[in-house]
């Protein structure tokens, strides 16, 4: 399953996960509400399941946000990456507990190991959450960005069904560093 928006290249078919799904998994059923979240991509989508997660993936991590360049759009695509941190996250519930994509160092991780936290502590602490200076905010985001993954177009063409890489090259794509933040 997959978001519609970014997905007009995807070679198999898929089901989107748009507004309220329930989906079986085993014997549970889970409620998950897409949230269209742009702003690291075009087709960003967040996910809340059954009210209490925020599955954010590469927009919102523990101490960092979500970067815009990958496309090379890093200036088309700060405003979107803006308005779903500030507005469209501000307006979720504090509660929620974030459950990000990644995380960058080892003091983001929980005592378990999990990497997690509430948003509202999220709006607290994190600092891309705290710049309500527009320009400090683009500025921070454009000026502070981190080498693009290498793989980045593979792993790009593999989501999409366009290549399959052996067992061996997947497990190098993902094992990499977070090259998904700025901080």
């Amino acid at each position: 399953m997959a978001a519609s928006k970014d997905a007009e290249e995807v070679t198999f078919n898929y089901n989107p996960l748009e507004n309220n799904n329930h989906i079986m998994i085993g014997n549970t059923t889970l409620s998950i509400q897409a949230l269209y979240s742009p702003g690291h991509t075009i087709g960003s989508t967040s996910f809340i399941v059954d009210e209490q997660y925020l599955l954010s993936g590469d927009i919102l991590f523990i101490d960092s946000i979500g970067r815009p360049d990958l496309a090379g759009l890093a200036e088309d695509w700060v405003g979107d990456l803006r308005e779903t941190l500030y507005r469209r996250y501000k307006e979720l519930s504090q509660a929620l507990i974030v459950l990000p994509a990644h995380f960058m160092v080892v003091s983001e991780l929980n005592a378990d190991g999990s990497v997690s936290e509430k948003l509202g502590t999220l709006f607290e602490n994190n600092h891309g959450l705290n710049l309500s200076n527009e320009y400090e905010f683009n500025k921070l985001v454009t000026e502070n960005l981190p080498p693009q993954p290498n793989s980045y177009q593979e792993i790009r063409e593999t989501n999409m069904g366009k290549v399959t890489p052996d067992i061996e090259k997947q497990r190098e794509m993902e094992i990499g560093p977070n090259r998904c933040a700025v901080r």
